[in-house]
């Protein structure tokens, strides 16, 4: 299965995602943009200022360089790949931006994934998080309440295939287990 975990930056996508990959022997745990998409930082300030089609291509390549890699790859009949953001992300934060994109995986011969995580958490909590962790250009984007609502609302219009899980409640490791057991394990799709 080709498994995605998405939510706002700050909600513990990473963390899942992790848990999700030590339950799962032999999972693949990626991410986009991946390393070779170093210059990320650069991209997100003085590209994005500039011009947004440009930044949502960059993210875009590196969505078409982690679906190519998969493909080439790995046998997701046989082997569980756990991809933190993916083409989800890149269109959701282009369309708040202003862009006029859709979520299609044909177009670009994109990898559909099999099931999408939304991690939620309230919106203290989440603060915390980044704040502790140190705010980049883009978690500064959804300080505003406006913008905010704007990410929920495109995330909740995008999913498709999806489970929502509260990263917020003290039972996260059973929620993260039952998740694996009830859905992943059993390829039961949603």
């Amino acid at each position: 299965m080709f498994i995605v975990i998405t939510g706002l930056d700050g909600s513990g996508t990473s963390t899942i995602a992790t848990k999700l990959h030590n339950l799962d022997k032999g999972s693949i745990l990626l991410h986009t943009p991946s390393t070779e998409y170093e210059s990320r930082e650069m991209i997100d300030t003085s590209v994005y200022k500039t011009s947004t089609m440009a930044h949502y291509l960059y993210y875009l390549s590196s969505v078409a360089y982690i679906s190519d890699y998969i493909k080439k790859n790995i046998d997701i009949s046989k082997i569980n790949v756990y991809c933190v953001r993916y083409l989800i992300d890149t269109i959701v934060s282009h369309r708040v931006a202003g862009l006029d994109v859709t979520l299609d995986y044909s177009t670009y011969n994109l990898l559909e994934p099999d099931m999408t995580i939304f991690i939620n958490l309230d919106e203290d909590e989440r603060q915390k998080r980044i704040t502790k962790r140190g705010k980049s250009t883009l978690d500064k984007i959804l300080d505003d309440s406006i913008k905010r609502e704007k990410f929920l609302k495109e995330f909740d219009s995008q999913l498709r295939n999806s489970y929502v899980l509260d990263n917020g409640k003290d039972d996260i490791d059973n929620q993260v287990e039952y998740l694996y057991k009830k859905y992943i394990l059993n390829k039961e799709f949603l």
